[in-house]
């Protein structure tokens, strides 16, 4: 579904490099998570991916179609979560469906629908001041999982939050991943988040970032697979690799 070819970003006027040679691709309904050292360029890649950063070598191509630009069939979870604090919990996850021309009707029922199943729908008069980094979170898959999307991209979306928040909602995303046959990519710096989430996992060199190896890993999103031995093992050659960076 995605192929991304050749990658190649460079910032300050060619003089620092940040991707050299990206080359890779992801089977429709598959996932990728995407680790490496702090400051390598993952969310530059999420960015190239997403259609928001245009100048770069290389091609991405989504269902054979070279991206120009954003797409509604993508949406992009960012770290800070990117909800507008003046705007309810309701109006945060209506805003992408309003902005698009969605029906009032549509936007309503699938507001209510997505709320209650991420346990929000009580506090959907609330501001995001008002929540919890996990609720936090939430919304703002609720809001890009409004549109409908067929792919997820997501930059350390679980970053903030404590341990046991964050496996109960790897928990929820691993549900709506496979319930809606989304094609996924995770940036992350957890390696157990990693190999929770990514059938492959990819891991890349410090910068200017080229992929060390990928790692095939297909039990990865069965709820289970967090106390298989294969889990541990996984999770240890990927850390000495992470670590012979």
């Amino acid at each position: 579904m995605i192929y991304a070819n050749a990658l190649c970003k460079h910032f300050d006027n060619g003089n620092l490099e940040v991707l050299d040679n990206i080359s890779f691709h992801v089977d429709d309904g598959d996932s990728i998570a995407i680790i490496g050292p702090s400051g390598c360029g993952k969310t530059t890649l999420l960015y190239i991916l997403s259609g928001l950063i245009r100048h770069f070598s290389g091609t991405v191509t989504i269902n054979e179609k070279e991206i120009k630009g954003p797409s509604r069939k993508t949406a992009f979870i960012l770290q800070d979560f990117g909800l507008l604090p003046w705007k309810t919990i309701w109006q945060n996850v209506c805003l992408g469906m309003k902005i698009n021309g969605f029906s009032k009707k549509e936007q309503n029922e699938t507001a209510e629908k997505l709320l209650l199943n991420l346990g929000l729908l009580q506090h959907k008069g609330y501001y995001p001041a008002r929540l919890s980094g996990g609720e936090k979170q939430r919304v703002a898959i609720a809001r890009s999982l409004a549109l409908k999307p067929e792919i997820l991209l997501m930059d350390e979306p679980f970053s903030s939050l404590d341990t046991f928040a964050r496996e109960k909602l790897q928990n929820i995303l691993t549900k709506i991943w496979q319930a809606n046959h989304l094609t996924m990519i995770i940036v992350t710096h957890n390696i157990e988040e990693a190999v929770f989430l990514g059938k492959r996992i990819i891991v890349l060199s410090g910068r200017p970032a080229s992929i060390k190896t990928i790692i095939n890993n297909p039990d990865a999103g069965e709820l289970s697979y967090r106390t298989a031995d294969s889990f541990f093992a996984t999770c240890k050659m990927v850390r000495k690799m992470v670590e012979d960076i």
